[in-house]
């Protein structure tokens, strides 16, 4: 009755005392309060439902003359503009879920195209939010609207958000390789040879960092969640990398070949995620700080009494590393990092002093150049003019012309003369000046260069000097690799 009388996803704060008029008339008992009175809880209930079906929470209370209505922000520090924007975009993720079968390109995972993550995520730009900000609230809404449970995962990646669905281990039968959803290593190797001739880590690696980010992010997640849930996430970040590469056809054999790409990229993944670790240490994030200090070689009870063994972190060189330890060369490798930095930018501004430098001295040699063919054209002027001279002063000397236009000829080759000649001094002084500059700069240009080399130099130095350091933190980095993958 409700969504006859009321518009469709109707903003509670829009739900005005016509719509209750109107809803009381259709109802019978506008006229009637006693039977009102017989309805009232129905009524009240019917409208708090109706609200929840766009999930909007609201506070009601009727009375036959009217009602009041508080509406429950999805962010109560937030103003009523800023909510009617994240109904809008609930409106939009409940088309989805309605829509659901036209966005499962997997039984088990459902994508969000770009064109409708785009329109939600604009919603937020448009209100000056950030990134961080929209996933958090669009994820709310998701797992509100999807009702997924807790490994249920949500990805905003590929330029998508894709909602994958957790799934029991398979059971196959005795006899079947379990590794790869039940395909032999025969046909994944195969598969990931048709997709993948160069390799699969030139596609993981852009999209690594902001998977860990997102759902390992080291400054808020505990050891036991990381545990529990990296396996999961790193699957079905391939899977989500997989739907936009392989066929339709090979669709099916997408879980085997996220095995098989795992098993293959198993330990660059979690060495990047162990250095996206250590980049939470280095800036002395606390959560972080835990999550490093909890390994230990020793035995603990957890809450529900079960025996947990914990490891150390281990190198290759079965050194073991503490916090602190691990701690003392984070702070020193990021010394290093900023010295690096800082000669880097050194030998960059050294680099553009130097390509000024060229800039000037091809600047002044197109200059000599030019004016070096404005004398050679002058010296050509004055040569034909001195013969014009000459040749005026014979013929008006023989007495052959003597008419006033040869002497007033001859009077103006002679003022040409002293202008060319004027001209021509003006222009080798000139030529001058610009060759002297030009050896100036060719000088500076060499003093560019050996402060170029020095700077060079010295990165070389810095380098070697925190060689011994750069060792350690790779070494530290897959020493936490190793003990991130054990379960």
């Amino acid at each position: 009755m409700l969504d006859e009388i009321l518009p469709k996803n109707l903003y509670a704060l829009d739900f005005t005392m016509s719509h209750y008029s109107e809803l009381l008339s259709k109802l019978s008992v506008a006229k009637n309060e006693d039977l009102f009175n017989d309805k009232k809880g129905a009524i009240h209930k019917a409208l708090v439902n109706y609200f929840i079906q766009t999930y909007q929470k609201i506070d009601l209370s009727v009375s036959f003359k009217s009602f009041t209505l508080k509406k429950h922000f999805i962010d109560p520090s937030r103003p009523e503009s800023f909510d009617r924007m994240a109904h809008q975009n609930a409106s939009i993720i409940l088309d989805v879920l309605k829509r659901k079968e036209e966005f499962l390109p997997l039984p088990y995972l459902v994508s969000i195209p770009t064109e409708i993550r785009n329109q939600i995520m604009e919603n937020f730009i448009k209100k000056n939010e950030n990134m961080e900000t929209a996933r958090s609230i669009t994820r709310q809404q998701i797992d509100s609207i999807f009702s997924l449970d807790e490994r249920d995962i949500t990805f905003f990646i590929q330029g998508k958000i894709s909602i994958r669905y957790y799934t029991p281990p398979q059971k196959f039968p005795a006899g079947i390789d379990k590794r790869f959803a039940g395909a032999s290593v025969e046909v994944m190797e195969e598969m990931y040879q048709h997709y993948f001739p160069e390799g699969a880590w030139s596609y993981i690696e852009p999209i690594l960092g902001e998977v860990i980010s997102d759902k390992l992010n080291f400054s808020v997640i505990d050891n036991s969640t990381f545990t529990k849930t990296f396996i999961p996430v790193f699957r079905s970040m391939l899977e989500i990398l997989l739907l936009d590469i392989v066929t339709e056809e090979d669709r099916e054999k997408i879980e085997g070949q996220t095995g098989f790409i795992l098993r293959q990229y198993f330990h660059e993944i979690l060495l990047y995620t162990a250095k996206n670790l250590l980049e939470f240490i280095e800036n002395r994030d606390k959560n972080a700080e835990t999550f490093v200090k909890y390994f230990a070689d020793e035995i603990i009870i957890d809450a529900n009494g079960n025996k947990i063994q914990k490891h150390a972190i281990t190198d290759r060189q079965q050194q073991k590393w503490n916090f602190s330890s691990v701690l003392s060369v984070m702070m020193q490798y990021k010394q290093s990092k900023i010295r690096i930095a800082s000669q880097k930018e050194a030998i960059l501004a050294a680099q553009e002093r130097v390509s000024e430098c060229q800039a000037d001295i091809a600047l002044e040699k197109k200059h000599k150049h030019d004016t070096s063919e404005k004398i050679d054209e002058l010296e050509t002027m004055i040569s034909e003019n001195d013969r014009k001279v000459i040749e005026l002063s014979r013929r008006i000397k023989e007495k052959r012309d003597e008419s006033s236009s040869a002497k007033s000829d001859l009077t103006k080759a002679n003022e040409l003369h002293e202008d060319l000649i004027k001209m021509k001094k003006n222009h080798d002084a000139q030529l001058d000046m610009v060759k002297n500059r030009i050896s100036n700069k060719m000088s500076e240009l060499a003093q560019r260069h050996k402060k170029l080399e020095y700077e060079k130099t010295s990165l070389k130095n810095i380098l070697e000097q925190s060689a011994s350091i750069h060792e350690m933190y790779e070494l530290i980095a897959e020493a936490i690799s190793l003990v991130l993958a054990k379960r």
